[in-house]
């Protein structure tokens, strides 16, 4: 069982994975909206991942009044203001206790972002990490208040400079962060391939130090965290829903768990095909590496006191099941020289049989 929270954001042979349940656990009223958290959580733990992600808020505390309708949310058929939809679809406060001990129960992390102060106290009881959404890395308080938590703590940085990613971090050490982590993102939904950047990973993680993970919201289920993993994420956060035609703003490009159970288990692979990073032969190579790489292998007999010449007595050869002489590379050691011993044809010619 790994450590601390800070070793399961960072663990190179172990990504951690996001469930991003974000709004679309919301139906029209609160009881069988808490039904339909249950049945998430339920299946984002089948699916192997390593946490379920819900979002907190209230209109009132994000949005000023008579804020409008969104081009996007109008888009995917949400036709009221943004001020209904943060109201349609909050996560009330009195909910966070029953969803983190259902997490509990199926032994999966919970975690939920707020975007208030007010929200970051309610959810902070509940919460070993939190979380900062791409459109609140520049919302001092809730910067201040995170920070101080002493909590692990993972921004989204999409439509972000590094400017701005640059004060997120500044603000959160200045007030005590001591553990940050960057997702790269892009805030668009869906966000188009093309759009996801994710060669920023490695600028990201070599800008500002410190670990870095991707938050996808494009449609495929595969393509963009595999890639990702590729440049060294280490958190791979994706939203999913039970059903891609529930009715809600998120729900269409999210992914169904069948494609969540798909993509932690690819994940997983990934991790494995990590490996060390040190380039030897591995276990699985070995009987064909010595069956199969060229060596040093007599085309006659050879008697004790024969010179040795390439092309002549011995060639480069593959060995299969007879005797293997010296690697292919170290023909040097071997042409011009004495043998010490017979040799007989096809069998291989060690450098300590020559002098």
């Amino acid at each position: 069982m790994r450590k601390s929270s800070t070793n399961i954001l960072n663990d190179k042979n172990h990504t951690f994975v996001i469930a991003e349940a974000g709004s679309n656990w919301r139906t029209k009223d609160l009881k069988t909206s808490v039904i339909r958290a249950k049945k998430m959580i339920y299946a984002a733990k089948a699916s192997g991942a390593d946490a379920i992600k819900f979002q907190t808020y209230s209109s009132e505390k994000v949005y000023v009044p008579n804020a409008g309708n969104s081009n996007y949310l109008s888009k995917s058929g949400m036709n009221k203001s943004i001020n209904q939809i943060f109201d349609q679809f909050s996560m009330p406060h009195s909910v966070l206790n029953e969803l983190y001990n259902y997490c509990k129960k199926q032994k999966i992390q919970f975690m939920s972002t707020p975007f208030s102060v007010s929200d970051a106290k309610a959810v902070n009881k509940f919460v070993k990490i939190h979380k900062i959404a791409s459109y609140e890395i520049n919302h001092l308080s809730l910067l201040k208040f995170l920070a101080e938590t002493n909590k692990p703590i993972i921004v989204s940085t999409g439509a972000a400079t590094f400017r701005k990613i640059s004060y997120a971090i500044k603000t959160l050490k200045k007030y005590g962060a001591k553990q940050i982590f960057l997702l790269q993102c892009t805030a668009s939904y869906p966000a188009p391939i093309h759009s996801l950047n994710l060669s920023s990973i490695p600028a990201l993680k070599e800008k500002f130090k410190i670990p870095v993970g991707f938050s996808d919201h494009s449609i495929d289920p595969l393509v963009a965290p595999l890639l990702a993993i590729g440049y060294g994420a280490t958190i791979i956060e994706k939203h999913f829903t039970l059903n891609r035609k529930f009715a809600g703003p998120d729900h269409a490009f999210a992914i169904e768990p069948k494609d969540l159970e798909k993509l932690v288990s690819s994940i997983r692979n990934a991790d494995a095909a990590k490996g060390t990073g040190i380039k030897t032969v591995e276990k699985t190579e070995k009987e064909l590496e010595r069956f199969a790489t060229r060596s040093v292998q007599a085309t006659t007999t050879i008697h004790k006191g024969d010179k040795l010449e390439f092309e002549k007595n011995f060639e480069l050869l593959r060995p299969g099941k007879r005797s293997r002489g010296a690697d292919a590379i170290d023909i040097h050691k071997i042409n011009g020289k004495i043998s010490r011993r017979k040799i007989l044809t096809g069998d291989g010619i060690k450098i300590n049989y020559v002098h």
